[in-house]
């Protein structure tokens, strides 16, 4: 095994001890909803972020809160339009998630690229001007280019990205 392949290795057991875990800030105001609320979903802003991932979290975040939702606990709606053309009181008085992916960068070099990217989700509840509940996660991926492609570590990022910021919603959102 050549130096180049030690190295790489040395670095892929470095990201995996140090992976990604969520942070989540609860304000003192957060109370989980009662079930068989719903829960309104705001298409997620992406910033400089590839059409692949920007598409592929919000719909498998979308579809895993639907299928973890157990037995209908929440109703899960999305708000196509988003905030700005919804009456800001009838937002007040609704409970709605609100979710962000940024900081988006891929470095390549000939035989390997490293891919970070953040992540975060606002729970929004009425009677609060401020979110309830924050979620960050941000994420990074490194990969040699002799196993992997750029399109296929990218969808990976987007469906790790999407399953656990929804798994970890919906565990806020039960009170585990």
């Amino acid at each position: 095994m050549g130096a180049k392949h030690i190295n790489s290795l040395l670095f892929l057991l470095l990201l995996a001890g140090c992976a990604a875990v969520p942070s989540v800030r609860m304000e003192a105001g957060f109370t989980p909803p009662p079930p068989q609320e719903t829960i309104y979903i705001v298409p997620f802003t992406t910033i400089m972020v590839p059409v692949a991932i920007e598409e592929g979290v919000f719909d498998l975040f979308v579809d895993t809160l639907i299928a973890g939702s157990r037995g209908g606990e929440f109703e899960f709606v999305i708000l196509k339009e988003g905030t700005s053309r919804v009456d800001p009181q009838w937002l007040a008085e609704h409970n709605y998630v609100t979710g962000e992916v940024f900081a988006y960068v891929e470095e390549s070099g000939c035989c390997s690229t490293a891919i970070r990217l953040r992540s975060r989700l606002q729970v929004h509840q009425p009677g609060s001007d401020r979110p309830t509940l924050t979620l960050d996660y941000p994420r990074e991926t490194f990969f040699e280019h002799d196993y992997s492609t750029v399109e296929t570590e990218r969808k990976n990022l987007a469906e790790d990205v999407a399953r656990t910021l929804a798994t970890r919603l919906l565990d806020a959102l039960s009170g585990r």
